[in-house]
């Protein structure tokens, strides 16, 4: 359109627009729950190997096809396959509404941040994190004389220390989520959480209105922040008695888990929504790089910068969940639940074991929310993107009414049943929707636009590993996706997720593929206008 297209100041601002769309959430809380999960430490191995014979491939894919062609996710899958466009469309839309439930993390950030400096916390029991405090000193030689042993109380009863894992869950499901009995009962919606769920989205919207240059200088000031604040964290964690056995249990191998194909689903599922493959992000954001970047050292150092946050995470959440289960005496298991409620129930307990709790809280909490600002950006940016390359106008036009679409249509995660929809689409988007675009695209690169076409074009840094991803995008994650999605196809049909009902299974379903409906319509209107001729695309 002859119009100059948005770059990044440098190649560090792109690296860390990268990073922190892939540093998010669930580095703290999807991540060590999955781990857990699927076997602890039995986990990790396929985890491990689909890091570098999946996640960075495709992250080099991404990162290629967007540098080369310098286009947005929806332009660059017409320019490919002018047929298959609806293949884009349908990619960037997902992951707009996956965004949607993502916001209402940051909502929940937002509850905890403003009650982090009132004193006592409302989370917390009035001096029960001061009791927990003192008991992990005195548990670590003089049980016997603190009057506050795991599991036992003076009489026998519940002690302070199970006072406070009450307080929490109680903060978290009656003050925060005001949760109704079931996904069947919406309930209405949670005001308060609704007032902070318009809220992130307004901050979203006006990340994305300036493209690289706004979403730039949202990383540059936010990324480095969770890094230093997670390590504090997790130096105290481990100074506590119990916090080993807990970093064990996440690491500790149950190897009959990694026979079943769904450990393997749930690994490559957790890489590819973590470093953001298969949203649609990754090509928009390789696409305001200059086209003789190397991608190859890129794609490296934004899967390992994810994959290492991660197990930093897991190891402290696992810490602190190692103490709380050493000192109330309750089991490790019936700690470990799924969806936010881990971060949000572990950490506002370690908080009451630092020196000025209030500080150490609002640290955390504006941690997360740099984690999740950053990723939700990226989330919403393929979308405003493509239909600012569509309509030929600007993102500051595009961005406001899409964002208030997004915020409209995404009241349900703030209804007094939105915790069982946020856990619903959890499961199903990361788990089918990223595997089958990322599928897509190894197909369309592999027979549309040349694999050995797209290789030539890269920077001579990269041509030492060409014949690899060359590989590995023909062949063997074609291949590999394939297998998977079909073994937990199968799974999920024999085994229904978390015991919720028919129907609200079935929404799942058409929430995670229902924006592939677009690839026949699209692919129909294309057909039609062009009168059965290809169109000038090889698709």
């Amino acid at each position: 359109d002859g119009k100059p297209r948005s770059r990044w100041s440098s190649h560090t601002t792109f690296l860390l627009a990268s990073i922190g769309s892939a540093i998010g959430f669930g580095n703290v809380w999807r991540f060590p729950m999955m781990a857990y999960s699927y076997g602890g430490g039995a986990f990790m191995l396929p985890y491990l190997i689909a890091l570098f014979f999946a996640a960075i491939p495709m992250v080099v894919l991404e990162f290629a096809l967007g540098q080369r062609l310098q286009r947005g996710h929806v332009a660059l899958v017409a320019h490919i396959a002018p047929r298959w466009e609806g293949l884009g469309w349908a990619t960037v839309v997902g992951t707009f509404l996956s965004a949607q439930y993502y916001q209402t993390l940051l909502a929940y950030c937002l509850v905890y941040l403003v009650n982090a400096f009132r004193d006592p916390q409302p989370w917390a029991v009035e001096e029960a994190a001061r009791s927990l405090s003192e008991s992990s000193s005195s548990l670590d030689g003089a049980e016997a004389s603190s009057g506050l042993q795991p599991g036992s109380g003076e009489a026998g009863g519940e002690t302070e220390a199970d006072a406070a894992l009450a307080a929490v869950r109680s903060f978290w499901r009656e003050e925060v989520l005001q949760v109704s009995s079931g996904v069947d009962e919406t309930g209405g919606l949670v005001g308060p959480l609704c007032g902070w769920y318009a809220l992130v989205w307004a901050v979203v919207c006006l990340g994305a209105c300036d493209g690289a240059s706004s979403i730039g200088a949202l990383n540059k000031l936010l990324m480095p922040m969770p890094f230093a604040v997670l390590a504090a964290f997790f130096a105290r964690a481990v100074t506590l008695p119990g916090a080993g056995a807990g970093i064990r249990t996440l690491f500790s191998p149950d190897f009959a888990a990694i026979w079943s194909p769904s450990i393997w689903v749930a690994a490559v599922s957790q890489l590819f929504f973590g470093v953001s493959a298969g949203l649609g992000t990754l090509t928009t954001y390789a696409s305001f790089s200059p086209p003789s970047t190397p991608v190859g050292r890129s794609a490296i150092i934004v899967s390992l910068s994810n994959s290492a946050f991660s197990l930093f995470a897991g190891g402290t959440v696992f810490g602190f969940l190692g103490f709380i289960s050493h000192t109330t005496g309750e089991p490790l298991e019936s700690l470990v639940q799924s969806g936010p409620a881990l971060a949000f129930q572990v950490f506002p307990i370690a908080m009451g074991l630092m020196p000025l709790p209030q500080l150490w809280a609002a640290l955390f909490f504006l941690m997360l929310l740099n984690l999740g600002i950053s990723s939700a950006v990226s989330m919403t940016s393929p979308l405003t993107t493509a239909l600012c390359e569509r309509l030929g106008t600007t993102a500051r036009r595009v961005a406001p009414p899409l964002h208030l679409l997004g915020f409209v249509s995404g009241l349900i995660y703030v209804s007094r049943a939105g915790t069982y929809w946020l856990t619903l689409s959890d499961h199903f988007v990361p788990m089918f929707l990223t595997i089958v675009v990322g599928l897509s695209q190894c197909l369309l690169v592999s027979l549309a636009y040349g694999a050995r076409r797209l290789l030539e074009s890269l920077p001579p840094e990269d041509q030492r590993l060409a014949p690899w991803w060359a590989f590995c995008w023909q062949w063997l994650l074609p291949a590999t996706l394939s297998l998977l999605l079909l073994a937990q196809v199968i799974h999920e049909g024999s085994s229904p997720f978390g015991g919720f009902p028919g129907w609200a299974l079935a929404v799942g379903w058409v929430y995670s593929l229902g924006p592939l409906l677009l690839v026949p319509l699209f692919y129909c209107a294309h057909a039609r206008a062009h009168g059965g001729r290809r169109g000038g695309g090889v698709m």
